[in-house]
C-alpha cells in the first residue's frame, strides 16, 4: 500500500478556496434560501406599487458669471470640491424644491388639483415628495419631472413649477444686476479711478525725483563703462606684474651677476647686448693667455684689467634698467589705484541705478495694472447697464412636459439588481455566520482541508454505542465497522514499516468524549488478529477506562510502574483480547501530569518495545491534560481523532497546532461516528461488497470479530 505525503495546514486566518467551497457545499441552502427570500421580497416590493406617471420638462441652464469676478477667478471653474456645472446644478435643484418656490406653486394650480394637497398635513412637502430633478452629466440639461398617479395633473404641475421657476430666476437676475450696477457706480468705480491717479502721481513724481532721464539708458551706459574700467583694470595690473616679475630678476643678478643673457628686460637693451659680446670675447682671450701665461704678465694683466672695466659698464646698464623699471612699476601702481576707484565709484553708480530702475518698474506695473482693472470694470459697467432691464439668459425651456402615454416605474431593473446583490450579500454572511456558529466537523474532506492532516480511516458508528464507555467490536459487528480498523492498521503497519522493532503509537484526541479509548481498543484487536504481540497502555491517568479489559482484576498499574513500586511485567495482565495485554491504573491519579512527564517513562516505553510487537498509548485530551504532548512525543508518531458532528474545527487546529508545536509526529487523523453521506461514509464510498452468506454466519460466530 503506499501512503500519501502529508497535507500541509491551512492558515487560520485566509481561507483557502477549497475550503470555501466545502463551506458553500455544506451551506448552500441556507444560501439559496436567504437569496431567493430578499430577492422575491424585493421583486413582490417593486411590482406592488402603483402605476405611476412622470411627465418632464427639459430645461437647459448654463451657470451665470459673477458680475463682479474676474475671468481667472477660481470659484468660476469649480465649486464645493467638483466642476462648476455640478454645484450651479445642485444649486438650482435646490431652488425647484425649495419650500417657497413650491408654496407658490400650490398656489397657483387650479383648485381641484391643489384640494387633494391641502388634504395632506403638510401639503407643501406632499408636493415636493413628488417633484423628480433629473440631471444629465456632463451637460447643461436638467429634466425637472413629477411623479404622481395622474398623467394630465403631473404634466401641469411640472410646467406651473417651472414657469415659476423661471419667473422667479429672472426677477432675481435683474435685482442682482442693478444692485451690481449700482455697486459699480457708487463703490467700486470711484475707488479704481482714485487708485489709478494715486499710481500716476507715484510715477511722475519719481521720475521727477530722478530727472526725468531714461532709467534704462543711464543703466546700461554705467554697465558698459564699468565693462571698460574693468578690462583696463586687468590689463594695468598685468602690466605691473610683468615689471615686477623683470625687476626681481635684476635686482637677483645685481647681486650674483648672473643670468642678464636671461633677462628679457636686458635683451631689449642694445648697449647690454654689445658689452655681454664684448665681456664674452675678453673672456675668452683670458682664458687662451692664461694657459700660456702666468697670472703676473703684463698680457693677462692688461685682459683682466678690460675685463673689469667691461663688467663695470654692465653693472651701470642693469642700474639704469633697474632705475627705469622701478619708474615703470610706480606708475602702474598708481594707476591701478586710480582704476580701482573709479571701478568702484561706477559699482555704487551702477546700484544706485538699478534701484532707481526697479522702482520705476513697479510702480509702472502699478499704475498699467490700475488702469487694466479701471477699464475692466467700466466695461463692464457698460455691459450691465445695457442689460440692467433683461431677465435671465442661462436658462431657457427645451420642452414642455407632456402627459405621458406609459406608466412610470423608477428603476425597476436597478431595484431587482439591488435584490439579488443584497440577498448574495447576506446568504453569504449568513454561511459565514453559521459556520462560525456551529463549525463541527462533518466530513473527512473537512478534516484534511481544514486540519491539514491525512484521514487514516473513517469508522461509523459502533452498535452499541455507549456515552462514557468504550465500546469493543464484538461478533455481530457489521463488515464496515471492522473493515475500518483493518484499514487504519494497513495505514498505520505500512507507516511503520521501516521502524525497526517494537512501535509505539499515541492515540490521541482534542477533548473527551471523542472515542480514542474505542479506536485504541478495536485497532489492538485488529493488530493481534494479525499475529501481533500488542501491548495497550492506558496513558490517561486522571480517567482510566482500560483496566476494565483486564482478564484478571486487580494487580498493580502503569503509575505504580513509573513510581518505581512494580515492573512492567507484573502490570501488563491479559486482557479480554486473545494477543493484547494491558497495563493501566484502576483510579485516577492526582499527580498523573508528573508521572506521564518522569523520565522512568522512557524505561518504561524501552522495555515495552523489546516484548511487544506494537504499545498502543491511550492518552488523555490534548487541550484538558498538559502531560498528553509529553507522552505523545515519547512514541514512534501518533493519530488524532476526531468525532463527527461534535468535534469543532477551531477545537481540533487547536490541537494539531499544540502537538506540532511540542513535537508530536502525526500520522493522520481518524474520524469516528460516522454518518453515512450517500451510501458510504465520510467520503461517500461504500460497502457494496463483502463476505458470502455462510462466510456472514462464520463472522458472527467469532469471537475476534
Amino acid at each position: 500500500m503506499t501512503t500519501r505525503p502529508p497535507m500541509s495546514a491551512p492558515s487560520d486566518s485566509t481561507p483557502t478556496p477549497r475550503q470555501l467551497l466545502l463551506l458553500f457545499r455544506r451551506r448552500w441552502r441556507l444560501l439559496a434560501g436567504v437569496w431567493i427570500l430578499v430577492l422575491g421580497g424585493t421583486a413582490v416590493w417593486t411590482f406592488a406599487q402603483k402605476r405611476l406617471y412622470r411627465p418632464q420638462v427639459t430645461l437647459e441652464i448654463r451657470p451665470e458669471q459673477s458680475l463682479l469676478s474676474t475671468e481667472d477667478d477660481p470659484s468660476l471653474r469649480s465649486g464645493g470640491g467638483g466642476p462648476m456645472w455640478e454645484t450651479y446644478y445642485r444649486t438650482q435643484e435646490n431652488i425647484l424644491t425649495g419650500p417657497s418656490l413650491v408654496e407658490q406653486c400650490l398656489k397657483a394650480l387650479p383648485e381641484a388639483i391643489r384640494r387633494d394637497f391641502e388634504a395632506e398635513p403638510d401639503p407643501v412637502r406632499a408636493l415636493t415628495a413628488k417633484i423628480d430633478v433629473e440631471l444629465v452629466r456632463s451637460s447643461f440639461v436638467m429634466k425637472v419631472g413629477v411623479v404622481d398617479e395622474q398623467p394630465d395633473k403631473a404634466s401641469q404641475i411640472a410646467n406651473t413649477l417651472v414657469s415659476l421657476y423661471l419667473e422667479d430666476a429672472n426677477r432675481r437676475m435683474r435685482d442682482v444686476k442693478s444692485e451690481a450696477v449700482e455697486s459699480l457706480s457708487k463703490d467700486t468705480l470711484p475707488g479704481m479711478r482714485k487708485n489709478v491717479a494715486d499710481a500716476e502721481a507715484d510715477c511722475l513724481k519719481f521720475m521727477e525725483s530722478c530727472g526725468f532721464i531714461d532709467l534704462e539708458k543711464q543703466y546700461d551706459s554705467i554697465c558698459e563703462a564699468w565693462r571698460k574700467v574693468l578690462l583696463a583694470l586687468e590689463d594695468v595690473r598685468m602690466r605691473r606684474i610683468a615689471l615686477a616679475s623683470d625687476f626681481d630678476a635684476l635686482t637677483r643678478y645685481k647681486s650674483d651677476g648672473t643670468g642678464a643673457e636671461l633677462n628679457p628686460a636686458l635683451q631689449k637693451t642694445k648697449v647690454l647686448e654689445r658689452l655681454s659680446a664684448e665681456h664674452d670675447r675678453v673672456a675668452q682671450l683670458l682664458a687662451t693667455e692664461r694657459l700660456k701665461h702666468l697670472d703676473e704678465h703684463p698680457r693677462v694683466l692688461a685682459l683682466q684689467t678690460e675685463l673689469a672695466r667691461i663688467e663695470k659698464r654692465m653693472s651701470a646698464a642693469v642700474e639704469g634698467a633697474l632705475l627705469a623699471l622701478q619708474t615703470d612699476v610706480n606708475a602702474a601702481v598708481t594707476e591701478e589705484k586710480a582704476l580701482m576707484e573709479e571701478l568702484a565709484s561706477l559699482e555704487k553708480q551702477m546700484a544706485r541705478a538699478g534701484t532707481q530702475r526697479t522702482e520705476y518698474h513697479r510702480l509702472d506695473a502699478e499704475r498699467l495694472a490700475a488702469r487694466e482693472v479701471y477699464a475692466s470694470y467700466l466695461k463692464r459697467h457698460g455691459e450691465e447697464s445695457a442689460t440692467a432691464g433683461a431677465g435671465i439668459s442661462s436658462v431657457r425651456v427645451i420642452d414642455f412636459a407632456r402627459p405621458p402615454r406609459d406608466a412610470w416605474k423608477p428603476r425597476v431593473l436597478l431595484h431587482l439588481a439591488l435584490g439579488c446583490l443584497a440577498g448574495l450579500l447576506l446568504g453569504c454572511g449568513s454561511m459565514l455566520l453559521a459556520d462560525q456558529v456551529d463549525d463541527r466537523v462533518r466530513s473527512a474532506e473537512e478534516v484534511e482541508v481544514f486540519m491539514g492532516l491525512d484521514v487514516l480511516t473513517v469508522v461509523p458508528e459502533l452498535a452499541g454505542h455507549a456515552p462514557d464507555a468504550p465500546t469493543l467490536l464484538g461478533g455481530a459487528a457489521s463488515i464496515a465497522e471492522i473493515e475500518s480498523f483493518r484499514g487504519l492498521r494497513a495505514e498505520i503497519l505500512t507507516r511503520f514499516e521501516k521502524i525497526p522493532g517494537g512501535k509505539v503509537l499515541a492515540v490521541l484526541s482534542p477533548l473527551p468524549g471523542e472515542g480514542k479509548s474505542t479506536v485504541s481498543l478495536n485497532l489492538a484487536k485488529v493488530m493481534a488478529m494479525e499475529g501481533k504481540r500488542v501491548l495497550l497502555l492506558d496513558a490517561d491517568m486522571r480517567r482510566p477506562k482500560l483496566s476494565a479489559f483486564a482478564a484478571t482484576p486487580g494487580g498493580p498499574g502503569l503509575d505504580a510502574v513509573l513510581e518505581g513500586r512494580a515492573s512492567l511485567e507484573d502490570a501488563a495482565r491479559p486482557s479480554t483480547i486473545p494477543g493484547v495485554d494491558v497495563a493501566g491504573p484502576e483510579q485516577g491519579h492526582e499527580h498523573a501530569a508528573e508521572l506521564a512527564g518522569s523520565p522512568v517513562f522512557d524505561d518504561v516505553l524501552r522495555a515495552a518495545r523489546e516484548r511487544w510487537d506494537f504499545v498502543l498509548l491511550d492518552n488523555a485530551p490534548v487541550l484538558q491534560a498538559s502531560e498528553s504532548p509529553l507522552v505523545a512525543r515519547r512514541a514512534d508518531a501518533a493519530v488524532i481523532v476526531i468525532r463527527e458532528g461534535t468535534t469543532g474545527r477551531s477545537v481540533a487546529r487547536s490541537a494539531v497546532k499544540r502537538l506540532k508545536s511540542m513535537g508530536v509526529k502525526l500520522l493522520g487523523a481518524v474520524l469516528n461516528c460516522a454518518h453515512p453521506h450517500g451510501g458510504g461514509y465520510g467520503y461517500g464510498y461504500g460497502y457494496g461488497y463483502g463476505y458470502g452468506y455462510g462466510d456472514a454466519k462464520k463472522s458472527e460466530t467469532r469471537p475476534q470479530a
